[in-house]
């Protein structure tokens, strides 16, 4: 099956609408929900993260290996290793997957769960039951992902200039275990340092302690909630909502941040507020998002298509009502990089003295600096951000359904867009004008789960989406707009 018309087979079957002869290989399992998939490469094998469960496939999607991931013994208000004896209130707990990530430098797998405070582990790739690295007794910093399964992470694996292997984490706040004091946004050692004790005792690999951090006063009133992340260029960038607790409202508002990927300090650190709106609404909440090339021919260059949803504040929750937007990378660039400079060298402000960049999360630092350095420096301000949005018109809006995972390619000359919904649908929109209507969509059953909520979607290769969540419906519980990963 080619790369370009791989779409999920693992999660949808098309039953009876499709004639036998273009059935699709399947995979399923019971008594577990799917949460993250990935491809290598290199081999096409196929990982498969869910609750309580790792899978290998094959390109076919014939199992190859399954590892039981739990339930384990575990209290988050205890910390790892757990046993009954020093935790008496500690219960045998569901793992769910939280990361599932390939290192393709080292032929590692990446896998985390949300037990034992969300500690990681790698696996060799091929051979799942082999443990490469766990940590015996993990310190504080080696508390990798949400220890909740409600609260989302995100993260992926990139490479320094000196081709070193980097873990990136983006991870919601939870108010139980020690995950209220972990930083939303850390950079993690994914070899362990000179001088460290090799094997399970290393309390460098997994660790930002050595690394870095993105430094957040009143961390759960911001109350994080990450999307997705990618790198782009030489930089890492992160999708999420929280709340503006600089305006009268406290609204809940979606943000992009960009990293210099050699930022060893997050010096270069800038949010972006992005906006998706038309005359009459604003779709406030990001809900998906997918990065991929734009326009007739590709001539846009990459573009990030992201769906938002509509949220209700007299209701206190997320209407059906959703849209689809895209920003253009360079268009998204630009005005980060407008920020940062403006930070650097006007005090964050324009001509006609309006502020337009500031320091945030009520960190002590200005927009004082009078030199622009591109990945930032000890004496220049930060963690910068924007007070101008980033706005776009949609490409199209949906009444009816949340439009939760998006993908896109493009397709004799033109981009195609597909999105799943909160019912179970898949949606292909075709269009050669981002920026106008879209040239045609076409809202006919390529795909209907009616008891499934689409959260991935994907096309191209699934090694490069970085392990891009895909999974069933969540249960009801946690923030009403739900969670990812």
């Amino acid at each position: 099956m080619p790369l370009g018309t791989f779409l999920l087979p693992v999660l949808c079957f098309l039953g009876p609408t499709i004639p036998q002869e273009l059935q699709y290989p399947t995979f399923s399992r019971n008594a577990t929900k799917f949460i993250h998939f990935i491809m290598d490469p290199d081999s096409g094998t196929l990982y498969l993260g869910a609750t309580n469960f790792l899978f290998q496939l094959t390109p076919d999607l014939v199992m190859e290996e399954v590892v039981s991931m739990g339930p384990i013994l575990d209290s988050k208000d205890c910390l790892p290793p757990v046993f009954k004896q020093d935790c008496p209130q500690a219960l045998e707990t569901d793992n769910y997957i939280k990361l599932l990530l390939i290192n393709s430098l080292e032929k590692e797998l990446i896998v985390c769960g949300s037990v034992w405070q969300g500690i990681c582990e790698k696996r060799t790739l091929g051979f799942i039951k082999h443990v490469l690295f766990q940590p015996q007794t993990p310190g504080d910093t080696q508390y990798v992902v949400a220890n909740d399964p409600n609260i989302s992470t995100v993260g992926l694996v990139g490479y320094s200039k000196e081709n070193v292997p980097l873990l990136f984490v983006g991870r919601g706040y939870t108010s139980r275990g020690v995950g209220g004091s972990i930083p939303p946004i850390t950079t993690r050692n994914l070899r362990a340092h000179p001088g460290d004790v090799s094997g399970p005792n290393s309390h460098t690999i997994f660790s930002y302690e050595e690394t870095a951090k993105l430094a957040v006063g009143r961390l759960s009133e911001y109350s994080h909630h990450f999307i997705k992340s990618f790198t782009h260029g030489s930089s890492v960038y992160f999708l999420f909502y929280r709340r503006d607790l600089k305006s009268q409202s406290r609204e809940y508002k979606t943000y992009i941040s960009r990293i210099c990927l050699d930022d060893a300090h997050y010096y270069s650190y800038v949010e972006l507020p992005l906006v998706c709106r038309n005359q009459e609404k604003t779709y406030s909440l990001l809900q998906a998002a997918y990065v991929a090339q734009a326009g007739v021919e590709g001539q846009v260059g990459d573009a990030l298509f992201v769906t938002f949803s509509a949220w209700q504040a007299s209701l206190g929750k997320l209407s059906e009502e959703s849209a689809l937007c895209v920003y253009p990378m360079e268009e998204v660039d630009r005005f980060i990089t407008q920020t940062r400079d403006l930070c650097y060298t006007k005090d964050g402000k324009t001509e006609d003295g309006r502020e337009v960049a500031y320091i945030e999360y009520d960190v002590s630092s200005s927009c004082d600096t009078l030199a622009a350095y591109p990945c930032g420096s000890d004496h220049t301000p930060s963690p910068m951000a924007s007070r101008v949005p980033l706005e776009a018109v949609p490409v199209l809006e949906k009444s009816d359904a949340r439009l939760t995972a998006v993908a896109a390619s493009i397709e004799d000359g033109h981009t195609v867009v597909f999105l799943g919904d909160s019912q179970g649908r898949l949606h292909k929109v075709v269009t050669s004008d981002l920026r106008g209507r879209p040239a045609s969509i076409d809202n006919r059953r390529i795909a209907l789960c009616p008891t499934w909520h689409w959260t991935g979607v994907f096309v191209g290769d699934p090694a490069a989406n970085n392990g891009f969540p895909t999974s069933r419906a969540l249960p009801p519980a946690g923030p009403p707009w739900g969670a990812v990963g």
